[in-house]
């Protein structure tokens, strides 16, 4: 599949030349003498070795909010308020992943006209990125400096103008519209290739093309409620051209080593009962790969039943061996997270399952295996068809329940590839079998009536992995919820006073000893109109501009 890149230690002294040459506003390029498929590799490690990201962002803020696990001491009645160290991503951007890709951008504008020719690949690829994740950066903060940020190092404005999420998403959709059509018009016999440089594809180029058309759609769906029409326009467009079309066209990550750092270990995280009961009654074969089974074998309850630490019970073949844990804080009770926790002889017995650690971290436990980071992947790409199209949006030429069949497909054979790169222990591959008793499951049946809950559900499910986008997916369609087949909690404090799921991070309130103040605090000003933005920066309840109520 994809080849694995391991950064050299040369590489990280060249990244951090070019981290300190930026802070300085000096443009690395002139200093360090180096090609754009050479800063290629380190632009994309860059964003995607964020460790502080998963040790708040995901695993202690939003995989709790949207209820795909739970900590192993239960949530906490306060846990909704709590949007403190997170944002990672905005520090990710604006430090040396958008930085270096702006300077591969920057390199190859700057060459005469024949070598830009050569170039078109590689700065397709630096743009695709740098548009991805300046999209991941708005999801959740709203208006931005991109257009001219960056530019300080290059000899331009040090003080750059903030878009409004409106005005990005219009960006963003002709950069890709246009990465394209460069593509498409780019002598192929001619170009530089980024050869293993290239972490995602290693250079097939065919493939990143179905990728900068296929990302138009994926960020054209949170137009759905500000501007439908707008997203019709675009899908249109978009279901014309090359797309996403095999689980091997996956815009993935996979890589060795990104996720040794401590931040990465999930270890005290466990799952939620709502994900593990619905994955249960439908025997969802990537219930072993999301969960490892509980603490209660066959043998560990003789062993616990001898020492008087437990009654005895029927040690039956049927025993269940994954259980979630309750979600809501007035419903955490001792039941699950302390009567059912036993110790004997320095070993704790638990009654939840605990996350699959290595498809988080594989290097867990001197795990050999390779992280792999789903970006937009077919199945995602599938899925989201079956939703737009089951809403009229859209019209492929498919039918609903065959795009939503083919994404279950899908999902199950790419986190059978996590699983397996991961080299998560006592991993068993999917059988075909296990995936046709899977759709023909009682809640996951195709049913037309059912179709759009069905669909969404899915897209929960598979957006395991990507965590923000389960959590976009929330605020976007408002499934699941309490009353779907995957049934959410009600969230209600102790006491069951209720809970609201935060919908954005704490915004940054401008410093008047900010060079670039007066642009930050016209963009605030300006979000701060919308009547759904909260009472302040600080509401975690309040709404970024594409999450329209």
């Amino acid at each position: 599949m994809k080849k694995i890149f391991l950064i050299a230690a040369s590489l990280y002294l060249l990244n951090s030349c070019t981290r300190d040459f930026a802070e300085t506003n000096t443009n690395p390029l002139d200093i360090v003498n180096t090609t754009p498929e050479s800063l290629l590799p380190m632009a994309i490690k860059k964003g995607y070795d964020a460790s502080f990201e998963y040790y708040y962002d995901y695993y202690r803020r939003i995989m709790p909010w949207t209820q795909t696990l739970v900590p192993g001491t239960a949530n906490i009645s306060e846990f909704m308020d709590d949007g403190t160290n997170m944002n990672t991503r905005k520090d990710v951007f604006y430090g040396d992943h958008g930085s270096l890709l702006t300077d591969i951008i920057h390199k190859i504008d700057q060459m005469p006209a024949d070598q830009q020719a050569r170039y078109v690949n590689i700065k397709s690829i630096a743009t695709i990125l740098k548009v991805y994740y300046a999209w991941y950066v708005t999801d959740v903060n709203g208006s931005m400096a991109y257009a001219e940020a960056f530019q300080a190092r290059y000899g331009g404005t040090a003080t750059p103008k903030f878009e409004t999420q409106e005005q990005l998403y219009d960006i963003f959709d002709s950069q890709l519209n246009n990465v394209y059509s460069a593509l498409e018009g780019a002598n192929q016999s001619i170009q530089v290739s980024p050869g293993s440089g290239d972490l995602f594809f290693n250079g097939d180029i065919l493939k990143w093309k179905k990728v900068s058309n296929s990302l138009r759609l994926k960020i054209a769906s949170r137009l759905m409620k500000r501007n439908p029409a707008k997203l019709a326009t675009i899908a249109a467009q978009v279901l014309s051209r090359d797309q996403i079309s095999s689980t091997a066209e996956d815009f993935s990550l996979r890589s060795r080593r990104f996720t040794e750092h401590g931040n990465f270990n999930p270890t005290t995280f466990f799952a939620s009962k709502p994900m593990v009961d619905h994955m249960t009654k439908n025997k969802d074969p990537r219930l072993p790969i999301f969960f490892q089974k509980n603490s209660y074998s066959k043998t560990a309850i003789k062993r616990l039943s001898t020492a008087g630490l437990m009654t005895s019970v029927a040690l039956t073949d049927s025993l269940q061996r994954y259980v979630g844990g309750p979600t809501s804080p007035d419903k955490s009770t001792t039941r699950y997270y302390t009567n059912a926790r036993r110790s004997l002889n320095g070993t704790t017995y638990d009654t939840i399952s605990r996350l699959q650690y290595r498809i988080w971290q594989p290097e867990y436990l001197s795990g050999t295996g390779n992280a792999v980071f789903p970006i937009l992947t077919y199945a995602d790409y599938s899925l989201l068809k079956a939703e737009l199209q089951a809403r009229g949006i859209i019209s492929t030429g498919n039918s609903v329940q065959s795009l939503y069949e083919e994404g279950i497909k899908a999902s199950v054979k790419t986190y059978n590839f996590i699983a397996k790169e991961a080299v998560v222990e006592q991993y068993e591959p999917t059988a075909d079998s296990e995936i046709a008793t899977y759709l023909n499951g009682p809640d996951v049946q195709f049913n037309p009536s059912k179709a759009l809950e069905q669909i969404i559900i899915q897209e929960y499910l598979n957006y395991f992995k990507q965590p923000n986008e389960v959590w976009a997916l929330i605020k976007r369609t408002d499934m699941p919820n309490t009353s779907t087949a995957l049934k959410l909690e009600a969230l209600a404090r102790t006491g069951g006073i209720p809970l609201t799921m935060p919908r954005r991070v704490v915004l940054q309130t401008p410093s008047a000893n900010n060079l670039n103040y007066s642009n930050q605090q016209a963009a605030l000003n300006q979000m701060k109109q919308d009547p759904d933005f909260g009472t302040s920066e600080s509401d975690i309840q309040g709404r970024i501009w594409w999450d329209k109520k």
